[in-house]
């Protein structure tokens, strides 16, 4: 399972405040391609919490640094896997869980740019 990236941000629609014609706050931006994503934006960008959802059903739910995902969050696949804890430039990258939707398969422990770092627990 490979995170997304971010490549359509082009946004068709936003709905939210906007300060001197920037996102500003919390607002809703639907981008060509069909992502979505819903949460706080600063100067423009996803900018702090947030939930990102891409056209296939893909979300990642959590923190943004300046249109990046970073610090810790969640993704949900759409077969039902998660992976929660340390994002890293949009990978998982730190101390982490992930468990598999449909395999009995589970990982918690380090992560090193999106692949598994360590000891199987």
């Amino acid at each position: 399972y490979e995170e997304p990236i971010l490549a359509q941000v082009i946004v068709k629609s936003y709905e939210g405040e906007k300060v001197h014609g920037l996102y500003e706050g919390e607002g809703f931006a639907y981008f060509e391609g069909g992502n979505t994503y819903k949460g706080m934006f600063s100067e423009g960008l996803m900018h702090g919490q947030g939930t990102y959802v891409w056209a296939d059903g893909v979300k990642y739910e959590g923190t943004f640094v300046k249109n990046v995902q970073m610090f810790n969050g969640r993704y949900t696949w759409n077969d039902g896997s998660i992976y929660e804890g340390s994002i890293k430039n949009g990978v998982r990258h730190g101390f982490g869980f992930f468990r598999s939707g449909t395999h009995p398969v589970s990982y918690i422990g380090y992560w090193c740019k999106g692949k598994r770092h360590g000891k199987v627990s």
